[in-house]
Parts: C-alpha cells; sequence; structure tokens
C-alpha cells in the first residue's frame, strides 16, 4: 500500500507539474499574442487618429476659401462658351481679384456644377459649390489657390520688399518672407501650431484608442526628421512614424514648410495587455487552483484509505490477541476439568467454572463493542433515559473497577456541586464511565492514582477523570476519539484494546447532548471531561 500510494504521489505531482509548465507556457503565448494585438490596435487608432486631424484641415481649408471667395473684392463669372454643346451647356468659370484683375478661366458643364451643389446638404451658395467643386478636381483648386496667393501677394507687396530689403540673405522671390509678412487668407498660419496640433492629436487619438478600451498612458512626439524608432518588446510599445501636414488652413502650407513626423509611445504597456487578458488569466488561475485540490483531495482519500488499512490490519491483530487470551483461559479450564477430574473436587471445578464465565463475559463485552459500533453507523442505538443516582453509580464502577484489576490502584471521588442524579440511559452512560476508567489503570503507573470530580457549569455535570498514566503526545489528542485509533507504540503491545472505546465514549456523550474532551501531557498523565446535561 505504501508503495502504491508514493507511485500515486508521484504521478499526481508530474500530472501538476506538467499542468502548470502547461498554463506558464499558454500565459506567455497568450500574452505575446495580445501584446502584437496591442501594437497593431495601437497603430491602426493612429492612422484614424490622423484621418480625423485630416478632416479638420480639409474643414478649415474649406472654410477659409468659402470665406475668401465670399470677400466683395473677387468677381466670379460664368460665361456659357458659343461652342458649347447643347446638351451638357458648357460653361467657363473665371475668377478676378481687385488686386490682380485677371483670372485663368476654366472649363466644366453645369451638370458638374448642379452635381457638386447637390452635395451640399443646404441651399449652397456659388462660393460653396466651387469649394466642394475644388476638393475633388485639383486642377480647380490650383487655380482658386494661384489666384487667391497672387492678390494677398500684392496685396502687401511693400511690405515684403521691406522685408527683403531689411534681410538681404533672403532670396527676393522667397516664399519664406512671404509667408512672414502675410499671415491672413490662404496662407495664413496659426500660432503655435505645433502645440495645437500635438493637442489635437492627443484628443483624436485618446478618443481612438478609449473605443478598443486601451487607457493605457502613452507619449506623442513631433519631429522634423524621421527618428530612429525602438523596436517594439514585450515591455515597450510604439506606432509607426506618420508625416503630418496638417498643421495649415490650405493645402499650400505642406509644400512651404517640412513636414512634421509623429508617433505615439507606450512605456508600460504590460498593464493594459494584461488587463485585457484578465478574464482568461483568471478562468486559467482558478483551473490550476481547482487541479490542486483535486489532486489533493486524491492524495487525501489514499491517505485516509491508507490509514484506515493501518487501522483495520491493528483491530483484526488487537481483537486476535483480545479473543485468544479468554478462549486459551477456557480451553485450559475445560481440559483441566476433564484431565485431572475435579468434577470430584466441588472447590476447584468451581474456581474453574468461575475463571470460564469470567472470560465469557470478557468476550460477551468484546462482541458487544463491536455490534456497538456497527449500531452506531447504522443510526439504530436508541436511549433509555431515566434518573439516575449519580454518587450509587459511580461507587459501584470504583468497586468493580478494583476487584478486576490486580495493580494497585488509588480511586478518588468528590461530588463538588452536590448533584444527587442525573437524566441519562443507565447501561451506555455507566459503559462511558467504564471506559475512561479501565483506560486510566491499564495507561497508568505503579500504584494508579484516578481522582474523579463532579462539578456544574452551564445546566450540564461535569465529571473530570484525572490519571497519573503515560500520557497521550499532542500530535495524536484530536484523532484518539476515532474509530480504531490507537496511539502508535511501533510493535509493543504492552496494553491490550480495540480502539474503539473512546468512539463509544464520544458518541454516547453527544448523544446525551453533551460533549467529551481531553487534556493530557506525557509521562503526566490525562484529563478527561465530561459533560452531561442535567
Amino acid at each position: 500500500m505504501k508503495r502504491k500510494l508514493k507511485i500515486a504521489l508521484a504521478l499526481v505531482v508530474l500530472s501538476l507539474t506538467g499542468i502548470i509548465i502547461f498554463q506558464c507556457y499558454w500565459s506567455i503565448n497568450a500574452y505575446q499574442v495580445n501584446k502584437k494585438r496591442f501594437d497593431t490596435q495601437i497603430d491602426i487608432a493612429m492612422q484614424q487618429a490622423l484621418d480625423g486631424c485630416k478632416k479638420d484641415y480639409f474643414d478649415s481649408i474649406r472654410i477659409v476659401l468659402v470665406k475668401r471667395l465670399s470677400d466683395p473684392s473677387v468677381v466670379i463669372k460664368f460665361d456659357t462658351l458659343r461652342e458649347a454643346d447643347t446638351i451638357h451647356k458648357q460653361v467657363g468659370i473665371m475668377i478676378t481679384t481687385a488686386h490682380t484683375g485677371f483670372g485663368e478661366p476654366f472649363h466644366t458643364t453645369n451638370n458638374i456644377i448642379d452635381f457638386y451643389r447637390q452635395k451640399i446638404n443646404h441651399k449652397a451658395t456659388i462660393p460653396e459649390v466651387l469649394t466642394e467643386m475644388s476638393f475633388y478636381v485639383p486642377s480647380f483648386m490650383n487655380s482658386i489657390n494661384m489666384i487667391l496667393e497672387m492678390d494677398e501677394n500684392m496685396a502687401h507687396d511693400d511690405e515684403i520688399q521691406a522685408y527683403l530689403k531689411a534681410h538681404s540673405s533672403i532670396p527676393s522671390d522667397s516664399i519664406f518672407a512671404h509667408h512672414q509678412i502675410v499671415n491672413s487668407g490662404v496662407l495664413e498660419m496659426p500660432k503655435n501650431y505645433r502645440q495645437a496640433d500635438s493637442l489635437k492629436l492627443h484628443n483624436y487619438y485618446t478618443a481612438e484608442l478609449e473605443k478598443i478600451h486601451i487607457y493605457s498612458p502613452f507619449e506623442l512626439s513631433f519631429s522634423t526628421i524621421p527618428a530612429a524608432l525602438s523596436k517594439p518588446n514585450s515591455n515597450y510599445s510604439q506606432t509607426t512614424e506618420y508625416p503630418y501636414f496638417y498643421h495649415g488652413f490650405t493645402e499650400l502650407n505642406h509644400n512651404i514648410f517640412n513636414h512634421l513626423y509623429t508617433s505615439a509611445r507606450f512605456y508600460n504597456p504590460q498593464r493594459a495587455v494584461l488587463k485585457s487578458m484578465m478574464t482568461v488569466l483568471l478562468l486559467s488561475v482558478l483551473l490550476v487552483l481547482f487541479t490542486i485540490f483535486c489532486f489533493y483531495y486524491i492524495i487525501k482519500t489514499l491517505n485516509q484509505q491508507k490509514a484506515l488499512g493501518e487501522l483495520k490490519d491493528d483491530f483484526i491483530n488487537n481483537m486476535t490477541h483480545e479473543l485468544k487470551t479468554p478462549i486459551a483461559t477456557i480451553t485450559v479450564a475445560i481440559e483441566g476439568m476433564q484431565k485431572y477430574n475435579v468434577l470430584n473436587d466441588p472447590e476447584k471445578t468451581q474456581r474453574y467454572l468461575e475463571t470460564s464465565r469470567n472470560e465469557l463475559a470478557r468476550l460477551n463485552e468484546l462482541v458487544s463493542k463491536v455490534l456497538d459500533v456497527a449500531a452506531f453507523e447504522n443510526k439504530e442505538v436508541k436511549l433509555i433515559k431515566e434518573n439516575i443516582n449519580i454518587d450509587a453509580l459511580v461507587n459501584e464502577l470504583i468497586t468493580a473497577e478494583r476487584s478486576k484489576t490486580d495493580k494497585a490502584t488509588t480511586i478518588t471521588y468528590k461530588n463538588e456541586a452536590g448533584i444527587i442524579d442525573i437524566t441519562a440511559d443507565k447501561l451506555h452512560f455507566k459503559n462511558v464511565l467504564i471506559n475512561i476508567l479501565d483506560n486510566a489503570v491499564k495507561y497508568s503507573a505503579q500504584p494508579a492514582i484516578i481522582n474523579i470530580t463532579l462539578t456544574k457549569s452551564n445546566n450540564m455535570a461535569v465529571f473530570t477523570i484525572q490519571d497519573n498514566g503515560i500520557g497521550i503526545p499532542t500530535a495524536h489528542l484530536n484523532r484518539i476519539f476515532e474509530k480504531f485509533y490507537r496511539v502508535p507504540t511501533g510493535n509493543i503491545h504492552n496494553v491490550k484494546g480495540t480502539g474503539l472505546g473512546l468512539n463509544y465514549v464520544k458518541y454516547i456523550a453527544e448523544a446525551h447532548g453533551g460533549i467529551v474532551t481531553v487534556k493530557s501531557e506525557v509521562n503526566a498523565g490525562s484529563e478527561f471531561i465530561v459533560s452531561i446535561p442535567l
């Protein structure tokens, strides 16, 4: 049995180790997969945030162009071409300004103009229709921008020339000089545009991350040249670096100024990744814990079965010794009566018969104990309660105990509470006290000194039986009331027993609504306390 238990324990440990290793391996791989998914999601979110910035950028262009084309200084003329197609009704669009006085005609059709007018949700003005059209027809956008830019440059020509004279290192046709002077219209740049761009992109990016439930802190970076990005790893994440040129009010600005390059860095993405895996990780941990519990339960059951097997073997050995002694004694008595003609000697006959009767009574007691245990298991024991004179019962037990032991024994009894009688099953309660007294005598030194004290506590009669025996080790105190359990003594069997007495004591005490407890110290004796309701 021990060998099988060791094999089972080794298999359980091996299986549990394999499960834990597999779960750890799976968790690490799951983290890596979710980390890659996290890196992909933050990159997609960055693209979507840039799309939001792009929309704002084009909306700002739309606002500026509509405002500029609606200015009274700008004249918009539609001329029907003489060779126009009678079906499509081709027209020429001429945009001129007060400062330039000239414009470049753009040819299109009424059908196209009507098409873009319908794309606007409200009743659109001519500037709004032409602005909408310019977003879909790049050549028309270029024509408008060129005319408006020339107008604004000519309007500020004196200022630009003065700036160039003051800065001789700048070429006379430098567009940079124009932008130092012209700060309105299609050439306008916002003040602190980089800070504004960073804030705008940060807001858009935060909103996109929240849509996919990512709340990890990040940092945006802007630079005029592409940066050497760090490679993402398990502790670090960074988006792709994207060009950013949505910081002006017209499309011309990103041609005039250098591109900005932007990316987002996540320095502590583990929390966000682990949070996304939390449910799965918790289930994994619970599965491992449940598996550990199952294996623990299996091992515990196997140990219990092993202990029961050992208890069974001990019980059989003890019962064998207990049964053989009276059987051998009776056999000797009968043989003596047969062989030595003791029937003619009444005194010897009586002595042999008395010995046989005592041994048969001992056998009957053993059988009764075993039958009582079986009855306890089946809940068949019925208590017949009656009033018992407690002093008479205890004194009777003391006399009986002294008469059946050859050991020098001193038993004292004190009824400190003055209790006269209790209500209990006389037979079973008597057996409770007998079992405790028998153990006290058997396990006590020479001479055996036993003190019985009766007190009262919370309407309970409390019997305290104290001896000067060998005592019970602390490790075994919680098990001595188990069925068949005896404190191990190796191969030494000086004191015989079945391991049923104290189990019986506990059962009867609890059946009466009471309790039994024990205090003991090795080589100092034991103290059994039985409490029975009055």
